[in-house]
């Protein structure tokens, strides 16, 4: 570890070394760089002055010392690197131009000759000092290429050496722990087994710090608990009571102590709890008129009455299914003196029941499905295969007739037998799978679906429907009309019905169905009674209904007809891309 540290903050040095001289070099370029643009853009102000000297003289001169400074200047940021050729080259021209820019300025007529000169010479210096400015340029970048690298080195050598650092101290780290907590693990282990009665356990330690102190205090306490005159069955119904929340009161129904469970259940630290009334920890409804004051004077009664709660309230309001038991401690004279409830918390299991159901109603559409699925093959079959073939034997008995001598009535009634077979046949089809339900949704197959029961039946059947402008989920579209088709049979088998409604809503997220009929009515709970078929078709569409998690009511009495109410949630994302 030492040595992995000694190695992290000896390549962070050397790091931190080769990035300072990297550095140091940058900024030397940098500044070179700097006096050589401003000596170049001096020499670009004297060729500008130049060209108007005879305006100004006193302009050039300025001009010219300007450019002397920065050649100072420059001379003096320049590194011994590029005081070479190419420098002494611009400090020789800037001498010469210096001294024809006097001659010049001396004279008192325009000297084109010299200016030309002076002009030439200041474009060579320009050209001289772009080539001094690449060159640091160049160098420049080659800095700037080695500081990155350093500094990706650099950081790749810090993540291994802080990678191995980390890995090492974790290690430590676990190893520090699992010295820690072991002996706890002994110390819980052993009382998990004591609570399961094993009494002859003893606690076995291998430290010898406090946790051994307290592996003595352990089994002297099991020593003293042997000795004690608590049964066996008492001590170990206390224990197995535990797991559950336990919470003890007093003869008037106060509480006086919980277990860590009822705490951890419930939200509460015991101080908070204590001198509550018991029946606030549950979500009680309305007592029985006059019961409240004689049960808190009977603990008993009180008793009883919580032994049917089902729910628990926590400190923050949340309902807690449970199962309670409660038992009333008496003293020895047989008066009841204080009361033990224990809570099991069932929250699990209900969330596992709400799984199953979920999973049942999902099962109930996938087998909907599937026979959708087989009554479309079956009307296939039946269009495809059996009506084709009596639509032939139609065609041929037409054919016999035509060409040959046979009796009329019998060929007409052989040829209305096979034109009713036919009609079954597609009425048994279009039962099987209605193509208006897919193609034009669910009012317009619920339309055709009472006009056909209109011309078969006698039972006069209407139907509306209100705000159902758009299409909704494609199942439930199915599981409506099948519901209407229940219902619409049941009507005309068993209701002697002369007239009945069907009326379709929209309302918001929910899809409204009401079936009414004239009929002889029934009473709902001999229904549930009888066996047999007769109550398939209720069962049916409950099962339709339950499957969507929607809600069913039925409403029948004997000469007064059925009224049928389904309400199905239907909510945006059943909605199809129309909708």
């Amino acid at each position: 570890m030492i040595v992995l540290v000694l190695l992290v903050l000896g390549g962070n040095q050397l790091i931190t070394g080769l990035f300072s001289r990297v550095t140091d070099k940058l900024i030397l370029e940098n500044h070179e760089l700097y006096a050589l643009e401003e000596l170049k853009g001096a020499l670009d102000k004297i060729l500008i002055s130049e060209n108007r000297y005879l305006v100004s003289h006193k302009d050039l001169r300025a001009s010219v010392d300007n450019a002397d400074r920065k050649l100072i200047d420059c001379r003096q940021s320049l590194s011994e690197a590029h005081k070479g050729a190419i420098w002494n080259k611009v400090e020789l021209m800037f001498s010469s131009m210096k001294e024809n820019t006097e001659v010049l300025i001396s004279s008192q007529t325009d000297h084109a000759a010299i200016r030309h000169v002076i002009s030439h010479q200041i474009l060579d210096m320009i050209n001289e000092v772009e080539l001094l400015i690449s060159e640091t340029v160049h160098e420049i970048s080659e800095y700037e290429s080695r500081s990155r690298t350093v500094k990706l080195h650099g950081t790749i050598t810090m993540v291994v050496f802080g990678g191995l650092l980390i890995l090492l101290l974790a290690i430590g780290s676990f190893r520090f722990i699992k010295g820690l907590t072991r002996p706890i693990e002994q110390l819980v282990d052993a009382t998990r087994k004591i609570g399961e009665g094993d009494r002859n356990l003893r606690v076995e330690v291998d430290s010898r710090d406090e946790f051994s102190q307290l592996a003595d205090s352990f089994n002297s306490m099991v020593n003293a608990l042997n000795k004690t005159s608590i049964s066996e069955r008492y001590l170990s119904n206390i224990l197995n009571n535990l797991y559950g929340a336990l919470l003890v009161t007093d003869a008037e129904g106060r509480i006086r102590s919980i277990n860590t469970t009822a705490s951890r259940m419930l939200k509460y630290v015991e101080s908070d709890i204590i001198g509550k009334e018991i029946l606030s920890q549950f979500n009680d409804e309305d007592p029985p008129a006059g019961s409240g004051q004689k049960e808190k004077h009977d603990l008993t009664l009180l008793s009883k009455r919580i032994a049917k709660k089902t729910e628990m309230v926590d400190r923050e309001g949340h309902i807690i299914p449970v199962y309670v038991t409660s038992v009333v401690l008496r003293n020895g004279e047989g008066d009841p003196e204080a009361m033990v409830v224990v809570g099991h918390d069932l929250t699990e299991e209900k969330e596992t029941e709400k799984k199953m159901v979920k999973l049942r109603k999902e099962r109930m559409i996938a087998i909907n499905e599937a026979q959708e699925l087989e009554r479309l093959r079956i009307s296939r079959d039946l269009h495809d295969g059996l009506g084709q073939r009596l639509t032939a034997i139609s065609y041929a008995v037409e054919k016999i007739v035509e060409e040959a001598a046979v009796d009329n009535d019998l060929a007409k009634r052989l040829q209305e037998q096979v034109g009713t077979a036919i009609q079954e046949t597609k009425n048994i089809a279009q039962n099987l799978t209605p193509i208006v339900l897919k193609d034009f949704g669910l009012p317009a197959a619920i339309e055709n679906l009472v006009q056909r029961t209109n011309q078969l039946h006698k039972t006069r059947v209407i139907f509306n429907s209100y705000s159902f402008s758009e299409r909704i989920d494609e199942k439930l579209e199915k599981a409506i009309f099948r519901i209407c088709q229940e219902a619409i049979n049941n009507i005309i088998k068993h209701a002697g019905a002369s007239e009945a409604t069907l009326e379709l809503y929209r309302v918001e997220d929910m899809v409204v169905l009401v079936v009414e009929d004239d009929g002889r009515g029934f009473e709902i709970e001999k229904l549930n009674q009888k066996e047999g078929t007769e109550g398939l078709g209720l069962i049916s569409i409950s099962e339709r209904v339950n499957a969507f998690d929607g809600d069913l009511s039925i409403n029948s009495t004997i000469g007064t007809g059925t009224e049928i109410v389904v309400e199905i949630p239907c909510r945006k994302r059943e909605v199809n891309g129309t909708g």
